[in-house]
């Protein structure tokens, strides 16, 4: 799914509003625009809904983003993805992870029960009435939906979702879920079929790295389901390997909308019905490629600077400090921190 719905960034921000966090400044924070939230169809880039899902648990360093008792502390998916990543099989890693958040909260217990060839993935929160909007708990099912898809390569079709509640948007649920969804259950849960257990896992832990780095856009879309012109253009634009002293080179949207073969006009509008526009990937790219040097100690910022095409290393300095919250500095010694 290459956009995501107003509903889910009204509901999202809902616990941190419960913790006396100032909302307006969080959305303002990471470019979230006022107008179309107003509008209940109005669609926002993943990209952007990720990193505010990211910030919202860095401000609280909760990430349960708020919604329940106890906090649990950023980094904690991180370290349960990084322990279970070395299972053969889903089945293991499923295992490993529910033992995982099991033994460490009591704010969320975990089950995987298999039934003749039905597998059950079931959540029960502590206290779901401070999940007030239901936001938490479906996204906590599409992180593990997402996380489980994407370490054995291939979208986990789900048989069904059971929910006891109503959701506040089902259109927007559906498009989460896209399976049969049964209301009025005991237990909330997601149903696959059993032989998803036995798939082997084909993520290095350099691709878990990167998908840990990226975390949580990756979780909030189905793999190889994403066929947006969002996703096409960023296929297209991202240089992989990005090597060390290349000059990134991005085209105009002139250029982009002639070899795409389309108007400008029309590239801006489709882009525009995804919640996306031009300068978003191209900051998304640049975002992104910035992290990974920056993790790089011997390449300095004013190169770093260079490699992504900006006039000089102010204004990296500025841009990067508006993507991440941090300046390029300040982000180096953080990824330092936490290697040690």
């Amino acid at each position: 799914m290459a956009s995501i719905g107003t509903h889910y960034i009204l509901t999202a921000i809902g616990g941190a509003k419960a913790k006396g966090i100032d909302t307006q400044a969080l959305l303002k924070k990471y470019r979230i625009p006022e107008r179309p939230l107003k509008d209940p169809t109005a669609r926002f880039d993943v990209d952007l809904v990720a990193k505010l899902y990211a910030g919202i648990a860095l401000e609280l360093n909760d990430e349960f983003m708020g919604f329940t008792e106890k906090p649990i502390k950023v980094g904690t998916f991180a370290l349960m993805a990084e322990w279970v990543s070395h299972s053969q099989t889903l089945e293991e890693l499923l295992l490993k992870g529910i033992r995982f958040y099991n033994q460490i909260t009591d704010e969320v217990q975990m089950s995987l029960h298999l039934e003749d060839d039905h597998v059950y993935l079931t959540s029960e929160f502590r206290r779901p009435e401070l999940d007030f909007e239901h936001f938490y708990i479906e996204y906590w099912h599409v992180t593990w939906h997402r996380f489980a898809s994407w370490f054995i390569g291939k979208p986990i079709k789900l048989l069904g979702a059971y929910i006891n509640y109503s959701p506040l948007d089902r259109a927007e649920f559906d498009l989460l879920f896209r399976c049969p969804i049964y209301l009025k259950s005991k237990y909330n849960r997601l149903v696959f079929h059993k032989k998803y257990l036995k798939e082997p896992l084909i993520k290095t832990q350099g691709d878990l790295q990167v998908f840990l780095r990226r975390a949580p856009i990756d979780m909030l879309t189905i793999p190889g389901e994403d066929t947006s012109l969002t996703a096409l253009i960023k296929q297209q634009l991202e240089p992989r390997p990005f090597k060390e002293g290349q000059i990134l080179h991005l085209p105009t949207s002139t250029h982009l909308a002639k070899k795409l073969g389309m108007s400008e006009q029309t590239l801006r509008r489709k882009l525009s019905n995804e919640g996306s526009s031009y300068q978003n990937i191209k900051d998304s790219i640049r975002q992104e490629l910035a992290s990974k040097l920056l993790s790089q100690r011997a390449l300095s910022i004013a190169n770093i600077s260079k490699q992504l095409n900006f006039s000089e290393p102010r204004a990296f300095t500025r841009a990067f400090k508006q993507w991440s919250g941090y300046t390029p500095k300040a982000f180096r010694a953080l990824k330092q921190t936490r290697s040690r």
